[in-house]
């Protein structure tokens, strides 16, 4: 039987794509943990130590960013041009609500093409730059 913690764990990408990212809880340390695990087609500018310095630019918010989904605005894009249909695609799209892939998929099936717009940036995203600029003014500090 699988450890409840680990079903709560979240994945995306993986081992042959550019990156890697897990997102668990630590229970010892009581505290949700973001791992990103970045392979070579992604660090393929960093050469030198130097080169990390860069990386806050590489990874956000291309690779790593948080969001919220905007139901109003699919509602009113899916009773625009669904119609009778719009309540039934949006209860089936709600089901799928825990994973943007399967939910863009879904909507994709269902005419939504540009799935990206009801995408909307969470504030904690300001954060993770603020922290990962600091990693790298600290790791140049470091590093000299």
């Amino acid at each position: 039987m699988r450890d409840p913690e680990r079903r709560r764990a979240l994945r995306y990408g993986g081992r042959k794509s550019a990156k890697l990212i897990r997102c668990y809880y630590k229970r010892e340390l009581k505290v949700f943990r973001v791992e990103a695990e970045l392979h070579s087609q992604l660090l393929g500018v960093i050469s030198t130590l130097d080169d990390f310095v860069r990386l806050p630019q590489l990874i956000h918010p291309n690779h790593l960013c948080f969001v919220d989904f905007d139901w109003n605005r699919l509602n009113s894009h899916l009773a625009k041009n669904k119609g009778d249909d719009c309540a039934d695609v949006e209860e089936r799209a709600h089901r799928r609500a825990g994973s943007l892939r399967r939910l863009r998929r879904y909507l994709g099936r269902h005419g939504v093409v540009n799935f990206y717009r009801f995408l909307v940036p969470l504030k904690i995203n300001a954060d993770i730059k603020r922290a990962l600029k600091k990693w790298a003014r600290n790791f140049k500090k470091e590093s000299l």
